[in-house]
């Protein structure tokens, strides 16, 4: 263990008293990779702030950390802003709010090099520049100028791997660096992190709820709960034997499938698309040129029945969202029809108190779709002014008691702020939101990617459940393909704007037809089979 580039020893971190880390101990060796897996609130990221003394305010620690022979937990602040970044590079779990909005990318990758570096402010750029290209992010595709609201989310990452990685660190510390991200995308980011680790020999901590993810990556895996290591060791060896009881439980999470009720008879469709179109202006080229339009649905059609689960697929630009937020009133159409309940909604007419009850949705980022300043018992009960019978008071708060009690909340957690929560806990509030008034169909944008996996296997079988029971619908927008595979009885496969393939679920992940489909399909991470995953056991 002395010769290992990071050694934690009994390892004990409380907030004012409370205790959060308790005798955790890991290792990484320079050149390797650690996969550290646990549940919200498992104590997972505080080991990261620990190892990067960032504890908030009111924390003690106590035990060991050693880093390059320097016990780092015992020095100040200043010897520790001269390792953060130098030495060890973070990359933070939402690259939006790690980046910031108003500086372009090229002023943030160059500010941390020359925070660390006696050079030039032209030659800190020039740096930065060969850093970006180096993560993918070519200067003639992505100059220094741009923004990160102008970059997707995988490119995003990529500028927060950027600035991790510009100073060549021994460390690179990635806290769910691939959640939000569709599989293509998180394969690139992936096979980027691992030549990282290869070409420089730096060592690498991967903090994820995924274990296909962590199984495909990590050398080692450090499996944590309630702040305590329960199982580690090599990842081979980890989902070969899996000997710990909460292990086993974590690889069944991964790879449940939801009970679903009686095949739909599709008599009349809740929701009906045709040929839709939806456009965006472009920037102008110049001044006084003529606008051009980005077309991001292009001429889509397809139904959706009453108590049905529809999955739609694709990477990040391809059109989802928009088609989602043209269903929902909230972005203009400029062709085609949507009908509910075989009504036409009329395109820049503003939704009927009647249509917006029958409809939901779950937003993809958690914490921008609340207002951070109410409560969590009047966040989720927004959808209830919709209503024409307003529930009573006694009745409200009952109804936001069980509503919060049925996606793994409780009735306790209505008088807390959206900013005291996990960003797993924050995703099951917002999907609370959408339950609250028993709408028709509820869409769903990215609704678990961000939740650990014995969380989403109660999630998704609480969404089966109020499908079978209340005939809801849903039109399942994600990237995990494992996911839209154990909920969904259709899939749509959308590239480009158009849907490329389509057709009921299982058929279509057997035997993709598309070429677009089969890309997919092999991007995505795999669970490892495990030799002591047999029934009863």
């Amino acid at each position: 263990m002395n010769d290992s580039l990071l050694q934690l020893q009994d390892l004990n971190v409380s907030i004012h008293d409370t205790p959060i880390l308790l005798d955790v101990s890991l290792q990484v060796d320079a050149g390797s990779v650690l996969g550290i897996i646990g549940e919200s609130g498992s104590g997972k990221s505080m080991t990261a702030l620990s190892i990067m003394q960032l504890l908030p305010h009111g924390s003690s620690l106590s035990g060991q950390i050693r880093f390059d022979g320097l016990q780092i937990d015992s020095i100040d602040e200043e010897q520790m802003c001269t390792i953060r970044g130098n030495d060890i590079g973070m990359v933070f779990q939402e690259p939006m709010t790690a980046l910031n909005p108003v500086q372009n990318i090229g002023t943030q990758v160059a500010e941390c090099i020359a925070l660390h570096k006696a050079v030039s402010r032209a030659e800190s750029f020039k740096q930065a520049a060969q850093v970006l290209e180096k993560v993918g992010l070519p200067n003639a595709q992505f100059p220094l100028t741009r923004y990160p609201h102008e970059l997707s989310g995988g490119q995003r990452q990529r500028v927060v791997i950027a600035i991790a990685v510009a100073l060549e660190p021994k460390l690179l510390i990635a806290d769910e660096p691939t959640t939000a991200l569709d599989v293509t995308t998180q394969e690139e980011i992936l096979q980027l992190l691992k030549q990282l680790v290869d070409e420089s020999d730096m060592a690498m901590i991967l903090i994820t709820h995924d274990l296909a993810v962590v199984s495909e990556v990590a050398d080692n895996i450090v499996i944590m709960r309630a702040g305590k290591v329960l199982d580690s060791g090599p990842t081979k060896t980890i989902f070969n034997e899996l000997k710990h009881p909460y292990t086993r439980a974590l690889y069944e999470a991964s790879s449940h499938t939801p009970e679903r009720g009686a095949e739909i008879k599709k008599t009349s469709a809740l929701v009906e698309i045709n040929s839709l179109i939806c456009e965006y202006p472009k920037a102008r080229k110049t001044f006084f040129g003529p606008r051009e339009k980005f077309r991001a649905v292009n001429d889509v059609s397809f139904k959706i029945y009453a108590g049905e689960s529809v999955g739609l697929v694709g990477e990040s630009g391809c059109g989802k969202s928009t088609l989602a937020k043209a269903l929902l009133g909230l972005s203009p159409i400029q062709g085609g029809q949507i009908h509910l309940h075989g009504e036409q909604l009329q395109a820049g007419v503003a939704l009927s108190r009647r249509v917006r009850r029958e409809m939901q949705v779950v937003f993809q980022d958690p914490y921008s779709s609340f207002n951070p300043r109410h409560r969590v018992g009047r966040l989720i009960t927004e959808p209830l002014h919709v209503l024409d019978n307003q529930p009573s008071s006694k009745e409200r708060q009952q109804l936001i008691e069980s509503t919060l009690e049925s996606v793994g909340m409780s009735g306790e957690d209505a008088d807390k702020y959206i900013h005291e929560f996990s960003g797993g806990q924050r995703q099951r509030i917002a999907i609370a939101r959408a339950l609250i008034i028993r709408p028709a169909l509820i869409v769903l944008d990215e609704a678990v990617s961000a939740l650990d996996v014995s969380v989403r296997a109660q999630v998704l079988d609480l969404l089966a459940e109020l499908a079978n029971t209340h005939e809801l619908a849903y039109l399942f927008i994600s990237h995990d393909l494992s996911v839209v595979r154990s909920i969904t009885d259709r899939v749509l496969v959308m590239k480009d704007g158009q849907i490329v393939e389509r057709g009921d679920t299982e058929q279509v992940f057997v035997a993709p037809e598309h070429s677009y489909t089969k890309k997919l399909l092999a991007a995505a991470p795999q669970l490892p089979t495990s030799s002591a995953q047999v029934i009863g056991r």
